[in-house]
């Protein structure tokens, strides 16, 4: 009887329960798919899982809005754009979230701190913090940036911060580096578990991009399971989702992190 409670108690201290936030996505439609439906299983390397629950959850969010303020954006209609899309992400969060502002050239500053999107708007709208900005816009290039590709996502993987992208429009005068530096951004985000979603048609005002990209981070699939001896370092994690029968439900794309790291 004591071996046994003995060997329970160690086996229960060995293992750790987690849990990864992804976003299944209908892929007609950029749309939240139902996760009900489908079956998840979780790979981690070099660990046995158990007990995979997925549950899909609407709950309020920090949202941190992150604007390119740097020299590459001096074109005015980039400017107003990118202006424009951080008024309509705002309007378009629920009334719950909390949405912060931070902008980057060559290094980065937190210009607003979370507040409530009304909050945010009327800073946001001040004559006077728009001068303090200088430049504006947002094209998925790396001009100047003292961090590179590997170490925010080292970050990133440790926070459990999801990281999405709206997509404006490519550089009107683009650099060399352009083309890597836009496709490691791509990589960093879908290793967080994050969307990128492209404003690929002019006709369409940024306000219905911005209403999908919060229709995705509104709604988050929270996938928990349990691993049979705590992590020590970051591990690969592939989640998978199949219907009841097993078979891979092609009409939806399931956005996870690629990585985990220890709690």
């Amino acid at each position: 009887m004591v071996i046994c409670l003995f060997v329970s108690f160690i086996s229960h201290a060995q293992s750790t329960h987690d849990f990864v936030l992804c976003n299944a996505v209908d892929k007609s439609g950029r749309h939240p798919a139902a996760v009900d439906s489908l079956k998840f299983s979780v790979e981690v390397h070099g660990r046995t899982v158990s007990n995979v629950h997925a549950e899909q959850r609407q709950r309020p969010r920090q949202i941190f809005l992150v604007q390119d303020v740097s020299a590459s954006m001096r074109d005015s209609n980039a400017r107003q754009r990118s202006m424009q899309a951080v008024r309509d992400s705002a309007a378009s969060a629920s009334p719950e979230d909390k949405l912060a502002l931070v902008d980057f050239n060559d290094s980065y500053f937190l210009d607003i701190t979370p507040e409530s999107a009304t909050a945010f708007l009327e800073k946001y709208n001040d004559t006077e913090f728009q001068e303090g900005l200088r430049f504006f816009g947002g094209n998925g290039a790396d001009d100047a940036s003292k961090r590179n590709a590997e170490q925010m996502e080292r970050e990133l993987l440790r926070s459990k911060i999801r990281l999405y992208v709206l997509l404006l429009a490519p550089p009107k005068h683009p650099n060399p580096n352009d083309g890597r530096s836009r496709s490691q951004l791509m990589d960093v985000v879908r290793e967080t578990g994050g969307v990128v979603v492209k404003a690929d048609s002019g006709n369409v005002p940024s306000r219905h991009w911005a209403e999908v990209m919060h229709s995705l981070i509104e709604v988050a699939d929270r996938v928990d399971f349990d691993l049979n001896t705590p992590l020590g370092s970051l591990a690969r994690l592939d989640v998978l989702a199949s219907t009841p029968d097993g078979k891979r439900d092609k009409a939806v794309e399931i956005s996870c992190p690629r990585y985990i790291s220890p709690q």
